[in-house]
């Protein structure tokens, strides 16, 4: 009996799907993994340049372009702009200048107290005047000045003539301006570039307070149209500046949109049924109805409080809503929108305790030295709360937590409507099920010839 020959083991060729071959291997072992895909180049751009390098530094780019265009607004509205307080209300406020206490001579019974100050700035620089000593804001009970103190003097011209000089208050701006520095500083030690951006766009709300919304509310205008334009003004300038034109800002405005129309008309009802006077128990209001007469809406002051009040908390909510939808739409693309509606709005309902508990002691750090004079003068809670400038405080608060709740699933839902969508309008979630549903596509073995 013959040798039998024996069996040769013949390797396998495998062929890749775009034709090129792939290593041999044998039937006993497990095919070695494809080589790794070149890195995905742009077009026009060199072989081997990643697409995510050439995306970041046009994103870069963008925020560069957004950076200068906010500082070109500030700079705009401050320089350009013109005063659009009416010429009717540029009077109604005396003259505040800077000035240093250089003598105080002493008090008698039968004059009030002054000092002798020296200006240090405008017009009358270096001029020194008797000025007599006021508590800050109309205080009975005067602050303990003394010779060197840097303090604001008013100036203001009677009827008949003649020009008085005051001492009400000391100079702070430094210490203020020291403060915001701080604040500056931590901001971009943290937050880096967006911290810069995010103060370009604080700043620019800010001039748009000081410059466009005052000045109109002083010639006239509605408050509460004023709050909503301005709101709206300042949310997509804020977001659009801080986080770029994205579909996560498009839904955080949207939602903020929404929140401030809700938060808005449930001011103007809830004020119409609560019957507030215009003074709404504020000496402040009060003192600008006696100023200004009938120029100014002194009951859509209060509304617009409503507004502006609960706007950066709006805000907040409003954009880690969409914010969480992207997240979570890039972890898993194959998420419903259902899944990612759900999980969201467990993010945002354990947000909201602490979203509307910031909203409540900002308010009732307002009010509290009100609540302790009522409760020693009233007893009972109920009775306190009912005083108009406390009920004031309450109806803000209150209408500004429902505008913040509503707004969670409102900026939830057009997320997720926005997000999980392609180029091509297709759901993400369709669009992978559509391709699991193709032949899937492996390699082929061939037996090369012996």
């Amino acid at each position: 009996m013959g040798d039998r020959p024996v069996p040769v083991k013949r390797p396998m060729v495998r062929v890749d799907p775009s034709g090129g071959r792939l290593p041999p291997m044998d039937d006993d072992r497990a095919p070695a993994d494809p080589p790794a895909a070149a890195a995905p180049t742009a077009p026009g751009q060199p072989t081997g340049r990643p697409i995510g390098a050439s995306a970041n530094r046009r994103r870069t780019d963008r925020e560069i372009v957004l950076f200068a265009l906010g500082l070109l607004a500030v700079a705009a509205i401050l320089v350009l702009l013109p005063d659009l307080t009416p010429t009717a209300a540029q009077g109604l406020v005396s003259e505040r200048i800077h000035a240093r206490i250089v003598e105080l001579p002493a008090a008698t019974d039968q004059n009030a107290p002054t000092a002798i100050v020296e200006f240090l700035e405008g017009p009358r620089r270096g001029q020194r005047e008797t000025a007599t000593l006021e508590g800050p804001s109309g205080q009975l009970q005067l602050p303990d000045y003394t010779v060197g103190d840097e303090i604001v003097a008013a100036i203001d011209r009677q009827p008949d003539g003649t020009t008085t000089f005051s001492v009400i208050d000391r100079w702070r701006l430094p210490l203020i301006g020291a403060l915001a520095l701080l604040f500056a500083i931590v901001t971009i030690a943290i937050a880096g570039w967006r911290g810069v951006r995010s103060l370009v766009a604080l700043a620019l709300s800010l001039v748009l307070a000081i410059r466009v919304l005052i000045p109109l509310l002083l010639a006239g205008w509605n408050p509460l149209v004023l709050a909503i334009g301005l709101g709206a003004t300042v949310t997509i300038v804020s977001f659009v500046l801080t986080q770029g034109l994205t579909r996560t800002t498009v839904s955080a405005i949207a939602g903020t949109m929404v929140g401030l129309a809700i938060t808005g008309m449930l001011a103007a009802v809830v004020t119409v049924l609560a019957r507030f006077t215009p003074a709404q128990g504020s000496d402040q209001i009060l003192a600008i109805g006696q100023l200004a007469g009938n120029t100014i809406d002194l009951s859509g002051l209060l509304l617009a409080g409503v507004v502006f009040g609960g706007l950066g908390v709006l805000n907040d909510v409003a954009i880690s809503q969409a914010a969480t939808v992207e997240e979570l739409q890039a972890v898993d693309p194959t998420l419903g929108r259902r899944t990612i509606y759900r999980r969201t709005m467990n993010v945002g309902i354990s947000h909201l305790a602490a979203t509307v508990n910031t909203l409540v002691f900002a308010y009732l750090g307002t009010a509290l030295p009100l609540l302790v004079l009522f409760s020693i003068q009233v007893r009972g809670l109920g009775f306190p709360l009912n005083e108009e400038i406390i009920a004031v405080e309450v109806v803000r608060t209150l209408i500004g937590s429902v505008g913040i709740v509503l707004t969670v699933p409102i900026t939830t839902a057009i997320a997720v409507w926005l997000l999980t969508r392609t180029s091509t309008g297709i759901p993400a979630r369709r669009r992978i099920r559509s391709r699991a549903d193709q032949p899937a596509r492996t390699t082929t073995e061939i037996s090369s010839s012996p």
